[in-house]
């Protein structure tokens, strides 16, 4: 999906992958609302590419098996539990300074200037 395109467009273009993907299961709308939990006209509004609500979506996609392709919508999660494991009880640390010692830099200081 692009940025340039409307809302609407966007909720027709799901609504018709939808109705896609529930046609090639064999499924009439009856039968997915009855998985989803949910009414025919809801189904309808849907695929029609009406704004429904996002539980409705969640229940449809799993109806359909497709509830793990919400998962791609948002970058990931976060670490997991190895990797805050690997990390220890204090988890991340600051960013820190850079180390290098500053102390060989001289200080600069009006007049020190070479007068060539």
């Amino acid at each position: 999906m692009e940025y340039g395109r409307t809302d609407h467009s966007i909720l027709e273009q799901l609504g018709a992958d939808l109705q896609r993907e529930r046609l090639s299961r064999n499924l009439s709308q009856a039968s997915l609302a009855a998985e989803a939990g949910i009414t025919r006209d809801t189904v309808r509004r849907l695929e029609a590419g009406e704004p429904v609500s996002t539980l409705t979506l969640v229940r449809v996609l799993r109806a359909l098996g497709r509830a793990e392709s919400l998962s791609g919508l948002l970058p990931g999660g976060g670490p997991g539990p190895l990797e805050l494991f690997e990390k220890g009880p204090r988890g991340r640390r600051r960013a820190r300074a850079s180390s290098r010692d500053d102390s060989k830099r001289s200080e600069w200081r009006w007049g020190d200037e070479d007068e060539s």
